[in-house]
């Protein structure tokens, strides 16, 4: 879409230039671009404001360990999984190992979180599956930017995202209902200014499994110091 109007910003914007100013008309395509980017972002805001009626408050802090073993991963998610709040934050874990550490440790500790609908069967993988399509193209944008998944575990960007990896921590805002087995619950990202709606629900072993994860994996702001480089 982006890619659109960048070429028909650009096309506006050089026939009043007249051609003339290569370099101005580059930076009156980026301020066009950046209004349409803005605006979109705007209405994805809005769409997730309305998600977080009837919700019930339940603010605390998850805090735990940064985990780089899949075995000691997958025990103390399973120990942990009754709380979805414990399970948003070892998915989180995953998504920083994928984007920062071990991108096939990380693809594994992901799947044992993830409802087993949306992953595929893979051998030679340590959990026995590997991320579907879908999930894998999130994971994929989230490692393009690592300061997606560090906002969520304490990263702030008024720091650069600076993050202290030994101590990951999530803000849990509360959960919406959506039946017995089912809820959505928010989360707070450091980089956003809205809060961020996780889909979970619950499987017949009592565990909290990620049912829908997309707004985790939306952009968030540039660091303080290139906010107003430009």
């Amino acid at each position: 879409m982006f890619d659109r109007l960048r070429k028909k910003a650009t096309r506006a914007v050089k026939r009043a230039a007249g051609d003339a100013v290569e370099d101005e008309a580059e930076k009156q395509t980026k301020k066009q671009i950046d209004k349409h980017r803005s605006a979109a972002q705007g209405e994805y805001d809005k769409s997730v404001e309305h998600s977080f009626r009837g919700m019930k408050e339940q603010k605390k802090k998850i805090s735990g360990e940064m985990i780089t073993d899949f075995k000691k991963f997958k025990a103390s998610w399973e120990k942990n999984a009754s709380d979805p709040a414990q399970s948003i934050f070892h998915f989180l874990v995953a998504a920083y190992n994928y984007s920062v550490k071990d991108k096939a440790i990380g693809d594994a500790m992901a799947t044992v979180i993830l409802s087993k609908k949306h992953n595929l069967d893979d051998p030679s993988s340590p959990s026995g599956l590997k991320l579907g399509p879908t999930n894998k193209t999130l994971l994929k944008y989230m490692r393009n930017d690592p300061n997606i998944v560090k906002s969520y575990l304490g990263a702030e960007y008024k720091e650069d995202y600076k993050f202290n990896e030994s101590k990951p921590k999530m803000a849990f805002l509360g959960f919406v209902p959506e039946g017995e087995k089912r809820l959505k619950a928010i989360i707070q990202s450091t980089g956003k200014d809205f809060p961020t709606p996780v889909g979970l629900a619950k499987n017949k072993h009592g565990q909290w499994k990620i049912t829908e994860f997309s707004s985790i994996a939306t952009g968030c702001k540039k660091p303080a110091s290139e906010e107003d480089d430009f």
